[in-house]
């Protein structure tokens, strides 16, 4: 059984992705955050100058450092570089701010894609991502297509951040997830579009357990 959840950022696809798991009692799995991790990698080793990334010692980076899912709690698998979990480090708008950069490199997508279709070989998944229905599992069952205002995204994300980040702003948040969605939908590979043969399902009105409840009796 594979359940793919596509949206912009802060829609609440891995909010939503994690409780449709939990009913069904099978493995989450937050595509962004494989991409949130590579950033890392990126920032870390100094590879982002500009804008503009090394490819070349990203990908060496890669080939050095094992990206995995560790279990955390019943069916929450968590990322981990080197078996070291990363959640709170990956979470920061400096990573929010270039991960559609590296997200954007051909090499980067074709070793994500290995990657989620290796998780999902043998168990049922729910993933969520940008381009999970569209090309990593064009062919599964059920394929869900979440969508919010700029202005209920950002509201959402600037409510996240600020735990954590004080000074930021809900209205550099807003610039920052419109410059995302920009860089998302127009990037060469994979870019964020509505999977074919998805319900959409806009989230503006609706509460993230209304929304878990619509995918759930849209699937049963």
């Amino acid at each position: 059984m594979i359940i793919t959840i596509d949206g912009p950022s802060s829609s609440g696809k891995s909010t939503v992705a994690k409780l449709v798991s939990k009913f069904y009692s099978i493995v989450h799995i937050d595509s962004g955050s494989i991409y949130r991790a590579i950033t890392l990698l990126a920032i870390d080793n100094n590879l982002i100058h500009e804008k503009k990334v090394n490819i070349q010692y990203l990908l060496k980076c890669l080939e050095e450092n094992k990206i995995s899912f560790k279990k955390k709690e019943k069916n929450i698998f968590k990322i981990c570089i080197n078996e070291n979990f990363i959640e709170k480090r990956i979470r920061t708008s400096e990573i929010s701010n270039n991960v559609s950069i590296v997200a954007a490199i051909k090499e980067v997508r074709d070793y994500v894609l290995k990657l989620q279709r290796k998780i999902a070989k043998n168990q049922s998944v729910v993933m969520d991502g940008r381009d999970i229905g569209s090309v990593v599992f064009p062919n599964a069952k059920y394929k869900f297509f979440l969508d919010a205002s700029l202005t209920n995204r950002s509201e959402r994300r600037w409510n996240d951040l600020k735990k954590n980040e004080k000074d930021i702003s809900l209205a550099n948040v807003k610039i920052d997830l419109n410059n995302r969605d920009i860089l998302d939908t127009n990037r060469e590979h994979s870019p964020l579009v509505v999977p074919k043969n998805s319900i959409i399902i806009n989230s503006d009105n609706l509460s993230i357990d209304q929304v878990t409840d619509k995918i759930i009796e849209l699937i049963k």
